[in-house]
């Protein structure tokens, strides 16, 4: 070579080790680096509370910040909104499997049932997971249609089962199932109806929904108008909704029946932080009304949750959960874990020295490849069953918090543990507090005749003393004339 093009090849030689070295030392190769999609509640879904999607915001990102400051590679998010649509979903899933740099390897999410079956089959023909952690219905079980399909949560049956528990234990005599037309809402009440089995009185009620996803409220009033004083009304129905039946039974006078049974779904869409939430006669009215949640939070024994609340309490981060109340309330435990999943197959596939790609990640979700994840979480003992998908309840078995609206939040009244309800502290009756329209109304009928008969028994007993004292004073006067006359 000429010597002019050997000395540039020299010069660009020395520039290539300089930008390498580092005292002395060549650079390690640039940090593993991996994408994981997140299909998100946004603040106004017309399906999930606002103050709930920026909890669960929030709660994705801590999870993903504290997992990704233990590793040596890292996630980066990819969120698209989700608001419980099944199109909104579809459309967020086709844009987080763009192709992107670096590689997408899974996605958790969504919350609904609707959403996450139309974003499971979209991000199907990718070989790309879905984790969700809400979305319950067991249809998602069905290995045909929702291979890719896996939940932290467990499924509809278990809160079924928990739901009836608790029906059983209060030994009620008649209950009204309301649902909605949607996979969620019908599978719901249809697994509640199975499992009682005629134990007990059942009706279902079927209401429309419409425009923006609200209530046909003439079908509802319809259906309110008709259900008796000792019912209990069980809303199996998305939160959103589960507020607005509540809301347009206060209106109508209908919320003072013994228990509005608001289950998993109604529990979470009375934040009662949430000023935005409701009217406070309308929050007073609520106390007393029951529903279940899934537990968690500090569930293991080593408090693995605990640096995810600190991390969220230290960034001050929007919808931190109160300690000892409403934690377990939100599914907050199960989205961490759902996330935490995802970095336990990488860490499980590293270790084997096997790729890390969306294929390997999703053979190693369904058991069909090494990395199957099995971790203790903030929600126990996590794994999932390959026949379904779903959270292996053999290996952690399902606890439910049988929960009352008491002191401004709702209170763990009892836990339903693997379908068995357990002790149950004492219940505020709903309406015993500040009296409804219906308990109202008949208290002031029964006070009315109370009253009455009180008076009129006054009188009466006034009128037979009166009496007696005349016939005591004649006797009397006679029975002195007669010892005079002696």
């Amino acid at each position: 070579m000429p010597g002019g093009t050997m000395h540039m090849l020299a010069l660009l030689l020395a520039v290539m080790l300089v930008l390498l070295a580092k005292n002395g030392k060549a650079e390690p190769n640039m940090t593993a680096t991996y994408t994981l999609g997140f299909l998100a509640p946004t603040a106004d879904s017309a399906m999930i509370p606002a103050s709930l999607a920026t909890e669960w915001i929030s709660a994705f990102n801590v999870a993903m910040e504290v997992l990704n400051s233990e590793r040596t590679y890292i996630l980066v998010a990819q969120m698209q909104p989700s608001q419980c649509d099944w199109q909104l979903a579809e459309r967020g899933a086709e844009t987080i499997v763009l192709p992107i740099t670096p590689p997408v390897i899974g996605v958790v999410g969504p919350e609904c049932t609707s959403a996450a079956m139309s974003a499971s089959r979209s991000l199907m023909f990718y070989n790309i997971s879905l984790v969700s952690f809400a979305a319950t219905a067991e249809t998602l079980s069905n290995r045909g249609l929702f291979p890719n399909f896996f939940r932290t949560v467990y499924g509809d049956m278990h809160q079924a089962a928990a739901l009836v528990a608790s029906i059983m234990k209060l030994q009620m005599q008649k209950v009204t199932i309301v649902v909605s037309q949607s996979y969620y809402s019908s599978n719901l009440g249809q697994n509640v109806q199975k499992l009682i089995n005629g134990s007990t009185t059942v009706r279902t009620v079927t209401v429309a929904i419409g425009d923006k996803s609200l209530i046909d409220a003439e079908i509802l009033e319809s259906a309110l108008n008709s259900i008796e004083a000792d019912e209990v009304v069980l809303l199996a129905v998305e939160p959103l909704q589960a507020r607005d039946i509540w809301q347009k039974a206060y209106k109508m006078g209908k919320t003072g029946y013994p228990y509005w049974y608001l289950g998993a779904d109604g529990v979470t869409a009375f934040d009662l932080a949430d000023v935005n939430t409701t009217d406070p006669s309308m929050l007073a009215e609520l106390v007393g009304e029951i529903g279940v949640s899934p537990f968690g939070g500090d569930f293991s024994s080593d408090n693995v949750c605990n640096k995810f609340y600190s991390h969220w309490r230290k960034k001050n981060y929007p919808g931190l959960i109160s300690d000892g109340q409403n934690r377990t309330r939100s599914y907050v435990p199960y989205l961490i874990d759902a996330v935490t999943a995802y970095f336990k197959v990488i860490d499980n596939l590293i270790e084997a020295n096997i790729s890390v790609n969306a294929l390997t990640v999703f053979q190693a979700f369904n058991g069909s490849g090494p990395g199957t994840p099995v971790f203790e979480g903030c929600s126990g003992l996590v794994s999932f069953d390959p026949e379904t998908g779903t959270r292996n309840a053999t290996a952690q078995i399902p606890i439910f918090e049988f929960v009352s609206l008491i002191h401004g939040y709702w209170e763990a009244k009892g836990q339903i543990r693997n379908e068995t309800f357990q002790s149950l502290q004492p219940l505020t009756r709903p309406g015993s507090v500040t009296g409804s329209t219906y308990n109202g109304n008949s208290s002031t009928i029964v006070g009315t005749l109370v009253g009455l008969a009180a008076v009129l028994g006054l009188i009466l007993g006034i009128s037979y003393y009166l009496l007696r004292k005349k016939k005591k004073a004649l006797t009397r006067s006679e029975s002195m004339d007669r010892i005079w006359d002696h």
